[in-house]
């Protein structure tokens, strides 16, 4: 009796096509917003927790926890201070101290970041689990008036390594104040991150303090930056800026690591902040996270609409099928049966509509993944579904359950009264 349950459900299905289409068509575009909002939040959350890894600290000047993460990691806003060379060298020589990198911000070249720095950026940056950055093209230089490129930048602009370009001073796109008397050219090209460095430049704060010595020499003075024995303020063989936007730090013991931070935030000498980068991520998420609570809700509400409407279709069929449930009966068919019948049917209704939110919403992101990636950085599993994906997928089937409970009483009552004498 089972098998002839489920020839008739899928029979009762096709003959009612229209109204059943629309609901897996209600049922399945619930599925993609639903599913698909949660997998762009989890592969954002992803992409921000591993836009920087293994670095212990990042210190700038207390412009506040949010703003020197911005600025430093996602070269977002503008901090307001900046720490002084001294303070950086200070620092620098502390003995829990393993290595550092400096970072300087302010420059930029068409809209993209120019980051000032030095080769221990290659050595020492990493991002996802722990992965050092690796060049597509070339090999990692900076010194003298060499850049690295990152995929982003390469790819929008066309560059290939040799080419030459400009810096702009100043951030944004408009290029009213370059340094365009000392272009640089470029050495490598990095390979896709999924992070901000995607979309940046990398120079060696000596060619930056170089250029800048140019741009702010008087313009009826003609200025050679290799020519730096003739510059009273070049003592050393590298020139160094006076101050830096902030830098990375690691430290040789990790549980040394709130006692480094506490030192620093009590600097004597300048006034510094020091974050932990994983802490400050998780506070920026915080800041995020009501609008991916509000987003969810109103999948939740879009998917109960949905599955109301099966429940209205089916219950609105009922009136129409009371003969086809009395012929049913009398070819032998209980109520039970019945009851099993149109609850098959609100199950396998939702099934489908599952199934094909499932294939919807892959496909979209199969499409999108490439858009994401490089516009916003956020590397989408296409596959990556967790647990949290069939727990989702559970309640929905047991809601198509629940949904098909009501029509599937209402029929096995009517079948008790009716039977043969139904009036139409």
């Amino acid at each position: 009796m089972k098998d002839i349950i489920l020839k008739l459900a899928i029979k009762s299905i096709r003959n009612r096509k229209a109204s059943v289409l629309l609901s897996i068509i209600s049922i399945a575009l619930s599925i993609v917003l639903l599913l698909g909002i949660q997998r762009i939040i989890t592969s954002l959350e992803e992409s921000f927790s591993s836009t920087i890894s293994g670095t212990d600290l990042i210190v700038g000047a207390p412009n506040g926890n949010l703003s020197l993460l911005l600025a430093t990691v996602f070269h977002k806003g503008n901090v307001n201070q900046s720490i002084s060379w001294e303070a950086y060298e200070n620092i620098k020589s502390y003995p829990e101290i393993d290595w550092t990198i400096p970072i300087a911000l302010g420059d930029s070249h068409k809209g993209y970041t120019v980051i000032g720095t030095t080769e221990d950026l290659f050595s020492h940056f990493k991002y996802g689990s722990n992965v050092p950055l690796t060049a597509s093209q070339g090999q990692f230089d900076i010194s003298e008036m060499q850049c690295v490129v990152g995929s982003k930048v390469a790819k929008d602009l066309d560059y290939n390594l040799n080419d030459e370009l400009v810096l702009t001073h100043g951030m944004g796109k408009e290029d009213f104040s370059t340094h365009k008397e000392n272009p640089f050219k470029v050495s490598a090209i990095l390979n896709p991150t999924g992070t901000p460095i995607d979309n940046a430049l990398i120079v060696s704060l000596d060619a930056l303090e170089r250029i800048h010595e140019h741009f702010y020499h008087s313009s009826q003075e003609s200025y050679d930056f290799l020519a730096i024995e003739h510059d009273h303020r070049i003592e050393d063989e590298h020139m160094h800026p006076e101050s830096i936007t902030g830098f990375y730090l690691g430290v040789k013991s990790k549980p040394n690591i709130p006692s480094v931070q506490r030192k620093i935030n009590t600097e004597d000498s300048e006034s510094l902040l020091a974050i932990m980068p994983a802490v400050t991520l998780l506070e920026l998420w915080t800041i995020i996270k009501p609008i991916e609570n509000i987003l969810m809700i109103i999948s939740v509400v879009v998917l109960l609409v949905s599955l109301g409407s099966v429940l209205t279709t089916i219950i609105t069929n009922m009136s129409q099928r009371r003969r086809e449930m009395a012929v049913l009966r009398s070819i032998g068919a209980r109520p039970n049966h019945i009851f099993g019948l149109i609850l098959v049917e609100a199950f396998a209704i939702v099934l489908v509509g599952i199934l094909s939110g499932f294939f919807i919403l892959n496909l979209a992101l199969w499409i999108a993944k490439p858009f994401l990636a490089q516009h916003f950085g956020i590397i989408l599993d296409v596959l990556g579904y967790n647990l949290n994906d069939v727990y989702i997928v559970m309640v929905i089937l047991i809601a198509g359950i629940i949904i098909g409970i009501l029509p599937a009483i209402r029929a096995y009552k009517q079948t008790l009264a009716d039977g043969l004498t139904i009036k139409i």
